[in-house]
């Protein structure tokens, strides 16, 4: 499972991400005895957004995660918690295919196209 990790401050570097997400997903034991971890964190990344019009910068952090059917309790875990002293939202992160502009009007259910043109994107 993919999931994007937003907000996070500017400062935020990949070691420190993954050192959250993996303090956050924690080492469970019972009774003294280590219990398997029932997500594990496969990759993580920084996507730095820069609007192009207002100069205005984001990050936001994505992670692909091996969370053996338990998705909505991985979720739930990592949303909320503090990350340099701001919470953070996390969510599952659906892959778009690039398409061209105006190419969603054509689809009834989907009611605007919610991507910043104007966005300049790098990963980290």
């Amino acid at each position: 499972m993919w999931v994007i990790i937003q907000g996070i401050p500017l400062n935020t570097t990949q070691k420190e991400l993954q050192r959250f997400i993996k303090r956050q997903l924690g080492h469970k034991s019972w009774f003294g005895l280590p219990v398997r971890q029932q997500t594990r964190l496969k990759s993580a990344a920084i996507l730095r957004m820069t609007d192009r019009v207002t100069g205005t910068v984001e990050c936001h952090g994505l992670a692909q995660l091996e969370t053996l059917d338990r998705d909505m309790e991985t979720l739930r875990t990592l949303n909320g918690h503090q990350l340099h002293g701001r919470a953070v939202t996390v969510r599952k992160y659906y892959h778009r295919s690039a398409r061209p502009q105006g190419a969603r009007r054509n689809i009834p259910s989907l009611k605007s196209e919610r991507r910043r043109l104007d966005l300049h994107i790098e990963m980290a």
